[in-house]
């Protein structure tokens, strides 16, 4: 640690290069904690956020909480002991909690908010035209995650199970989730890692990888996006599913599939659009929508079959989106490993 100017800094000397190193800085997880603070939660090793989970926390940053009601508001005000005080000019900050987009963009009309992240998907082709909606790019993946321990894939060898996968994949139509759903154009993934995100040598990541010429130069991917029910159906054969003649499942090997997501008019329309496409083949399929919380725990828990997914990288680096599939990921939600 040394000193500029009073005050102190720390000085980091890396073992190897990291191009993402001043990305990762700017990550939340590298803000200094009150020691003292943190160990006096008397759970603090196995819940070591449990220090902020009422109002009055100590912190470090231009605001502090100072008042909390769980799941209805936050009021933060002005920090007199931050080190830029002089220059904070907002003394007061008043935050809405709610997974209710329609109730959200209500108060936003009403006036009583200025801003808001999310709102219903039925109400983006009217807010298009207005001067203060805004589509801000964002590097992340909106993806399935299939929990491989699942009693769907019992009696299925790893192959088998593999192949139910790639199946229900190439039922899927995401363009039709996008121009309906979406609406604010996304892109179809054809990787996890998403388009924009840098390399190491100063440019971008698809841009540079000769893989990505592996199927088609145009799609910039691994995986095709197009439906393909024919090759869906096949891959289920050889996986032990039987069909009839009009290309339905037989009912002597149903496949029954729960989804899991959470509130949201984005996030359960994706469901149905999903629930719709399987259905084709006679595959059917039920919507669990649980509360944000109930619904993180259930993930890493491992409790369910099938869960909406998506990742907002932390920093631009392809690795960010990558390392949650290691079996030691705190966010291995697909209990890979386990």
């Amino acid at each position: 640690m040394v000193q500029n100017n009073g005050y102190d800094q720390i000085q980091f000397t890396l073992n190897a290069p990291c191009p993402y190193m001043m990305n990762l800085l700017a990550f939340p997880v590298y803000m200094p904690v009150h020691k003292a603070s943190v160990e006096a939660a008397t759970d603090w090793q196995t819940n070591p956020g449990a220090w902020t989970s009422e109002a009055g926390f100590v912190s470090n940053g231009a605001y502090t909480l100072k008042e909390w009601k769980h799941n209805e508001s936050m009021v933060y005000v002005k920090n007199p002991n931050f080190y830029d005080a002089a220059n904070v000019s907002v003394d007061e900050l008043h935050f809405m909690l709610s997974a209710d987009d329609t109730a959200i963009l209500a108060a936003y009309k009403a006036g009583n908010l200025d801003y808001a992240d999310t709102v219903p998907n039925g109400e983006i082709p009217t807010l298009k035209s207005w001067p203060d909606f805004h589509v801000i790019d964002n590097l992340g993946t909106y993806y399935v995650g299939f929990n491989v321990k699942s009693e769907m894939f019992k009696g299925k060898t790893p192959d088998q199970a593999n192949k139910m996968r790639r199946a229900l994949a190439l039922l899927v139509n995401r363009q039709y989730i996008i121009d309906t759903i979406g609406q604010t154009q996304q892109e179809a993934a054809t990787s996890f890692i998403p388009t924009g995100m840098s390399d190491s040598h100063g440019g971008k990541f698809k841009a540079n990888d000769d893989a990505y010429t592996y199927k088609d130069q145009a799609s910039c991917g691994y995986y095709s996006v197009d439906v393909n029910k024919e090759e869906a159906i096949n891959l289920l054969k050889e996986a032990g599913f039987e069909f009839d003649e009009n290309g339905k499942l037989s009912s002597k090997t149903p496949l029954h599939i729960n989804y899991l997501t959470n509130e949201g008019t984005g996030h359960e329309g994706v469901a149905q659009a999903i629930q719709q496409d399987f259905a084709q083949i006679g595959i059917t399929m039920d919507i669990s929508v649980e509360d944000w919380q109930t619904f993180l725990n259930d993930r890493k828990s491992g409790n369910f079959d099938v869960a909406r997914e998506g990742w907002l990288a932390d920093y631009d680096d392809p690795i960010n989106m990558l390392e949650m599939f290691t079996s030691d990921s705190g966010n291995n939600d697909m209990q890979l490993g386990k």
